[in-house]
């Protein structure tokens, strides 16, 4: 009889740490921690881009599927275009599973072309993103482009297999810009955005240098 009390004890011990970790009960780990502040720190001002606005939030359904810790969601400016940018940390296992290729698609956009792998030197150090241009289901707006990619260590990467790449990372960090699309240059980051997603490598870069 004891020894059964001893392995029912045990048994729901275990069950309770382990369910206790997985929800984070006692504190997010400090790989959490760290990300979250990369993203909270994002500067207003980023080169010559300036913050107008917060954009849309991201909705508490979206944020619990897709395992986010913190984000910024902002449009920026530099007096003649703009850009709405999404920077994102959360839970490696479920970010990466959600492109924006899979989430636009479940919406009835159309792709204009395959998402294009492409990729930016920023002070000799490359970053790798994809291009996905759209043309969304509703007229009421004009094509755009999806930038998008995820950062560790400082680096952004757009990788085919992403599970693969970031496995055993417990925290990742996800970026999406959107632009004005270039209809003679689908497969491309639009010429006057380059510097926006280059400023956000220096900052990612030197912050994540910090860690």
């Amino acid at each position: 009889m004891l020894i059964r009390l001893a392995v029912l004890l045990l048994l729901t011990i275990g069950s309770t740490l382990v369910h206790g970790k997985l929800t984070y009960r006692w504190g997010m780990p400090i790989d959490f921690q760290k990300n979250d502040e990369v993203v909270r720190s994002v500067p207003k001002q980023l080169g010559n881009w300036n913050y107008v606005e917060d954009a849309k939030p991201m909705q508490e359904g979206v944020i619990k599927e897709l395992g986010v810790t913190e984000y910024v969601s902002r449009v920026y400016s530099n007096g003649t275009d703009s850009v709405t940018f999404l920077l994102m940390a959360g839970k490696t296992g479920r970010l990466i599973r959600h492109t924006p290729d899979i989430c636009y698609a479940s919406t009835g956009n159309t792709f204009l072309r395959e998402p294009t792998p492409v990729t930016l030197n920023v002070d000799g150090k490359p970053h790798e993103f994809r291009v996905l241009p759209i043309r969304p289901s509703s007229d009421l707006s004009g094509d755009f482009v999806v930038v998008y990619g995820f950062a560790h260590a400082g680096e952004f990467q757009s990788p085919a297999n992403p599970r693969l790449t970031y496995h055993g990372q417990p925290a990742v960090e996800k970026i999406q810009v959107l632009c004005k699309c270039d209809p003679d240059k689908l497969g491309e980051i639009p010429e006057y955005a380059k510097p926006f997603i280059e400023e956000v490598c220096r900052y990612m870069q030197r912050e994540q240098g910090k860690k």
